[in-house]
């Protein structure tokens, strides 16, 4: 016996989105529209990955080269920079250097909050994210 469904979801495309869809639709096999969206949801998992060690590398390579421009521009008019220039830069490159490591290693640790839900609970109502792979 088939599921009640009494909810409806409307979503608007564009002429170019619409075509994609029907054709990945007849590609996956599917003959019907809430078919193809049925199977994607319950049979398939979105990966969503936490990208705000990469925000924070960005923003401090962003400091850093100001402050390589602010030094370059000092040593250009003055011929010469202070040590305590170069040792902030320094210091600053190391944190960079730090937040780099830091996302790698999620990265490789596999760190990713999976929100897809698994066959055997498609069929209930509650939905249990999936485990990081």
């Amino acid at each position: 016996m088939g599921r009640f469904r009494n909810e409806r979801i409307n979503v608007r495309l564009s002429d170019f989105e619409k075509e994609i869809f029907y054709k990945q639709m007849k590609r996956a096999g599917h003959k019907n529209v809430t078919d193809f969206i049925m199977t994607a949801i319950c049979k398939h998992h979105s990966t969503v990955i936490d990208t705000s060690p990469i925000l924070e590398i960005k923003g401090e390579l962003n400091r850093i080269g100001c402050n390589v421009n602010q030094l370059a521009k000092v040593a250009n008019s003055t011929r010469s920079i202070y040590a305590d220039d170069v040792e902030e830069l320094r210091g600053n490159l190391t944190a960079v250097q730090d937040l780099v490591e830091k996302a790698f290693q999620m990265c490789v640790d596999g760190r990713r909050l999976d929100c897809g839900v698994h066959e055997d609970n498609a069929d209930t109502d509650k939905f249990t994210p999936a485990k990081s792979v």
